[in-house]
């Protein structure tokens, strides 16, 4: 009988050890632009000039690839019109903000020249961005020439200027607690719907389990929940959750999410 007590100790302690899930998402990186516009708003300004009716069409056109990119195709850029300048300075992008009350200001502005002997027609396009949210107080400018057929080419000036600031991706894992003992598949149920982007339903299983204790599975189900709240970009909620499961349990992967969120805070 002594020799079936070790594996049956064995076994009863795998049960009451976390064990550790890892899924692999894909997390949103800033622009080839440098500029990170994941989590803002964005408005689009164009100039009153000659060319107007090609800025705006061109900023339609942009505003679309970026609403595609970033807001999963809802129209949620605005577009704007002002009076013709040269240039437009930090103070203007200041008040374009607050006129606006947008993150991100582009200002876009392009200037046909005279067609071509071989029909095509040149054309420099200017652009400014402005990131309220960003760490740098500064506008940020882009040039660019090309040559195009007709003022039909306005959609494809847009979507060319768009694809700079058009995301990068990443696969990053995330890590998650769970219990592999059988009478509990609340544990599994909460892990399913993290792995569906249910992050609000996983939540609800993971605070009934903090519930139930002891502190390890109470500290396990408290870092779970804090993911959850990073990945839903509520990270205060998920600091809240952290530092809970911290004060039950020295878990391994709560330094990497502390990492993580401290990153999140500075950006």
């Amino acid at each position: 009988m002594k020799k079936l007590l070790f594996p049956l100790v064995a076994l009863l302690c795998a049960a009451c050890s976390p064990q550790v899930y890892n899924m692999y998402l894909e997390v949103r990186q800033p622009s080839n632009s440098g500029i990170d516009l994941s989590r803002k708003t964005m408005a689009i300004v164009t100039m009153e000039t000659p060319d107007s009716l090609f800025n705006r069409q061109s900023a339609s056109s942009m505003a679309k690839v970026l609403e595609n990119d970033y807001y999963g195709g809802e129209q949620l850029i605005g577009l704007y019109r002002i009076p013709a300048a040269d240039t437009v300075s930090l103070e203007q992008m200041h008040n374009l903000v607050m006129d606006t009350e947008y993150d991100v200001i582009f200002v876009l502005n392009s200037v046909l020249g005279e067609t071509q002997p071989d029909s095509r027609i040149p054309i420099n396009t200017s652009l400014g961005v402005y990131d309220s949210m960003g760490q740098e107080d500064k506008v940020h400018r882009f040039r660019g020439s090309a040559f195009i057929t007709s003022a039909a080419d306005a959609d494809n000036i847009g979507a060319r200027v768009a694809t700079r600031f058009l995301s990068n991706w990443k696969t990053e894992t995330f890590s998650l607690y769970y219990f592999d003992d059988f009478s509990q598949s609340q544990w599994e149920k909460g892990l399913t719907h993290a792995i569906n982007n249910e992050y609000s339903k996983a939540i609800d299983v993971w605070m009934e389990l903090a519930k139930a204790g002891p502190d390890l599975k109470t500290a396990a189900a408290s870092y779970n929940i804090a993911m959850a709240f990073y990945l839903m970009e509520d990270v205060w909620m998920a600091q809240r959750w952290l530092d809970k499961a911290d004060s039950l349990e020295n878990l391994g992967l709560s330094a990497g999410l502390h990492t993580r969120i401290n990153a999140y805070l500075q950006k």
